[in-house]
């Protein structure tokens, strides 16, 4: 008797419905970080500033690059010519220091393609600037 039990309860599941296993999901794809390669600083550069009284500035700078270190200047109009001293690029950010008779200037600037925006510092004065390569 016990056979015959459970033979029909094993007949009684193998009838009954069951959920189908849902198939695999679809693989996820795995995201493409393109690399941009970094800012190449050598070349000649405008920009647009304004001194820590609100006095509108432009000028210009020019990076070069000789015996595998970074040189230059900054024209600053009427305030002065200023030696370049050191360029650092970190993909599109680029800082620049120069030599100011009032001390060290630091210039940090963020590149989105030719153009760029960012802060200058010179002592206790800063400031906003952006520009754009022009060679």
């Amino acid at each position: 008797m016990r056979t015959i039990v459970l033979l029909l309860l094993l007949a009684a599941c193998a009838s009954s419905p069951r959920e189908a296993i849902p198939p695999a999901p679809p693989p996820i794809p795995e995201p493409r970080v393109t690399a941009t390669a970094p800012v190449n600083p050598v070349g000649e550069f405008e920009y647009a500033t304004a001194t820590p009284d609100g006095v509108p500035l432009k000028g210009t700078f020019t990076i070069n690059v000789s015996a595998g270190a970074y040189a230059g200047s900054i024209n600053a109009g009427e305030f002065g010519v200023f030696p370049i001293t050191g360029v650092t690029v970190d993909g599109q950010s680029v800082v620049i220091k120069a030599q100011h008779p009032q001390g060290p200037l630091d210039l940090r600037l963020t590149f989105v393609g030719d153009a760029f925006t960012g802060s200058w510092q010179l002592g206790t004065d800063f400031g906003e600037m952006a520009g754009k390569r022009v060679q």
